[in-house]
C-alpha cells in the first residue's frame, strides 16, 4: 500500500533491478559473483571426437615435428648422461627438449605453410588476372576480325555493284 501512495503523490516507484547490469553480466559489477563464460578449455578437449586423438598424426607438420622432437628428446637424454646427471635428471632434459623442439618445429613448419597457401592464393590471383587479360586480348581480336570481315563485304558488295549495268547507267547516263 505504501507503494501506492507514492505512485499517487508523484513521485516515482522503485526500480525492480539494479541499474547497472550490463546485459550478460550480474548486478554485482565491483568484485562480486563471477559469471560464467561458458565454454572452458577442459569441456573442449572432452567434446572432441575419439577420432580426433587416433589420427593427429596424419595432420600436417604433426609428423615432422614428432621424428624431430624424438631425436632432440635423445639428444637431451645423452647430454644429461655425459654430463653425469642422475637418470631421472636426464630423463627431464630429455622430456624438456623433445617438448621444446616439437612445439618450435610444428610452429615454424605451420608459419612456412601459411606463408605458402598465401603465396598460392596470390599466384591463382595472378593466374585469374592473366587469364581476363588474355579472354579480353581474345575478345578484342575477334571484334576487329568481324569488324574488318564486315568492311571486307561491303568493299566486296560493293565491287560488284560497281561492275553491274546498273551502276554504269546510273553514273553515266543522265536524265534531266
Amino acid at each position: 500500500m505504501a507503494d501506492d501512495t507514492r505512485e499517487t503523490n508523484g513521485t516515482p516507484a522503485p526500480p525492480r533491478a539494479p541499474a547497472n547490469i550490463i546485459p550478460g553480466g550480474t548486478a554485482h559489477t565491483a568484485g562480486g559473483e563471477r559469471v560464467d563464460d561458458g565454454v572452458s578449455y577442459v569441456d573442449v578437449v572432452r567434446n572432441l571426437p575419439a577420432d580426433y586423438y587416433l589420427h593427429f598424426y596424419q595432420r600436417p607438420c604433426v609428423r615432422d615435428s614428432q621424428l624431430t622432437a624424438i631425436s632432440s628428446g635423445f639428444a637431451g637424454y645423452m647430454v644429461g648422461a655425459i654430463l653425469r646427471r642422475p637418470v631421472i635428471t636426464s630423463s627431464n632434459y630429455a622430456v624438456a627438449a623433445w617438448c621444446v623442439t616439437g612445439c618450435v618445429h610444428y610452429q615454424v613448419c605451420q608459419y612456412y605453410r601459411r606463408k605458402e597457401k598465401d603465396g598460392m592464393k596470390q599466384a591463382q590471383e595472378l593466374m585469374e588476372k592473366k587469364r581476363a587479360t588474355i579472354e579480353a586480348r581474345k575478345e578484342a581480336r575477334r571484334r576487329a576480325h568481324e569488324e574488318q570481315e564486315k568492311q571486307e563485304e561491303a568493299r566486296r558488295i560493293e565491287e560488284q555493284r560497281k561492275k553491274s549495268w546498273g551502276y554504269w547507267i546510273d553514273k553515266n547516263v543522265r536524265f534531266w
